[in-house]
C-alpha cells in the first residue's frame, strides 16, 4: 500500500457514520506501514494525514478553522476535507462538549457552548438588529440539527429545549454520550482513576454486606420477640379460662346456658311445658269450654 491508498482509506475511515473513535489506533496502524516503506519523499504527506487522523481523535471542528486561519494553506497541515467529514467532525466538536459537561457535573448544556466548539460565533449583544436575530436563529438551528444527527447515530442521549436554548440529559440512562479517543498522556490518570474507582467499589461492597447481615439480624430478633410474646399470650389465657372454668370446660358451657338448658331444649323440642304452642293450647281451650259448657247445661237442666 502507497501513501494515496492509505489517504484513501484513511478517508473513508474519517466519513463512515458508524465509526467515531479509533483514530489513533488507524494513526499507529498507518505510520507502522508508512515507515516501513521508507517513503522519505511524501513527508508533508504523512504530516498532514497523521494531523488530520489526530483531528478527529481529539480535536473540534473550532481547532480545524483555528489552524485553517493561522496557516497560509489549510491542505499543508490537513488533509483535503469534504462536507461529509466536517459534519463527522461537528458531531465530534457535541461529543467533546458533552464529556466535559458530565465531568464537570453537569446535566444541560447550552447552545452557546455547543455553537462556540462548531465556530459558530454570533453577536447576541446587539438589540434592535434584525440582521444579528437573523444569524442568531441560523445558529440555534445549525446547533440543533448537529444535535439531531448525534441523536440519530446513537451516539448521544438526551432532549432539546427551545425554550431555554439547551440540551439536557438528566434521567437517561448512562451513558449518555458516546466516548472518543484518548489522548495517551492521559492514560495513567485514567488507571489511577480506575483503581480510586475499584477501592471505594469494595469498600462499599464490604459496608452493603454488613448492613445486610444488621438486618437480617434485627428480623430474625423481631420474630423471635413476637414469637415470644404470642406464646406467653396463650399461656395467659389459658391460665385465666381454667381460673374462671374452676376444673374444666364443662362448668363454662354450664355458666352460659344454665344448668338445665339441655332439659328445656328436650321439653320445648317434644312439645312439653317449655314452649307454649298457641295452636295446640287454642284447641284445647275450646275443647273444655265447650265440655265445661255442656255440663253445666245438663245441671241446670
Amino acid at each position: 500500500m502507497n501513501i494515496s491508498t492509505v489517504r484513501s482509506l484513511a478517508l473513508k475511515t474519517i466519513v463512515h457514520p458508524q465509526i467515531f473513535c479509533g483514530f489513533d489506533e488507524f494513526k499507529i496502524c498507518c505510520s507502522q506501514l508508512i515507515l516501513s516503506q521508507e517513503q522519505t519523499t511524501a513527508t508533508y504527506a504523512n504530516k498532514s494525514l497523521f494531523n488530520t487522523l489526530d483531528l478527529f481523535s481529539f480535536g473540534t471542528l473550532k481547532d480545524y478553522l483555528k489552524q485553517g486561519e493561522s496557516a497560509v494553506q489549510t491542505n499543508e497541515y490537513y488533509l483535503p476535507l469534504n462536507e461529509p467529514a466536517l459534519a463527522k467532525l461537528r458531531q465530534l466538536a457535541v461529543l467533546t462538549c458533552v464529556q466535559k459537561a458530565c465531568f464537570d457535573g453537569k446535566t444541560r448544556i447550552l447552545y452557546d457552548d455547543v455553537a462556540e466548539a462548531l465556530g459558530l460565533t454570533t453577536d447576541t449583544m446587539q438589540d434592535g438588529n434584525s440582521s444579528s436575530d437573523a444569524a442568531t436563529t441560523a445558529s440555534i438551528r445549525d446547533v440543533e440539527d448537529v444535535l439531531i444527527q448525534c441523536l440519530y447515530a446513537n451516539v448521544l442521549k438526551g432532549k432539546l429545549c427551545q425554550k431555554t436554548s439547551s440540551f439536557g440529559w438528566q434521567g437517561e440512562n448512562l451513558p449518555v454520550v458516546s466516548s472518543r479517543d484518548i489522548p495517551s498522556t492521559r492514560i495513567p490518570n485514567l488507571l489511577s482513576e480506575l483503581q480510586g474507582l475499584d477501592q471505594r467499589l469494595e469498600e462499599s461492597g464490604i459496608e452493603v454486606t454488613q448492613t445486610q447481615e444488621q438486618v437480617t439480624k434485627g428480623l430474625e430478633d423481631a420474630a423471635h420477640y413476637w414469637k415470644t410474646v404470642r406464646k406467653q399470650k396463650n399461656t395467659a389465657q389459658d391460665e385465666s379460662f381454667s381460673k374462671v372454668s374452676g376444673g374444666g370446660g364443662t362448668s363454662i358451657t354450664r355458666g352460659f346456658f344454665g344448668e338445665h338448658s339441655g332439659e328445656n331444649r328436650h321439653e320445648s323440642s317434644s312439645g312439653g311445658p317449655g314452649i307454649n304452642n298457641p295452636r295446640k293450647s287454642s284447641k284445647r281451650s275450646r275443647g273444655g269450654m265447650s265440655g265445661k259448657f255442656h255440663i253445666d247445661a245438663g245441671k241446670r237442666i
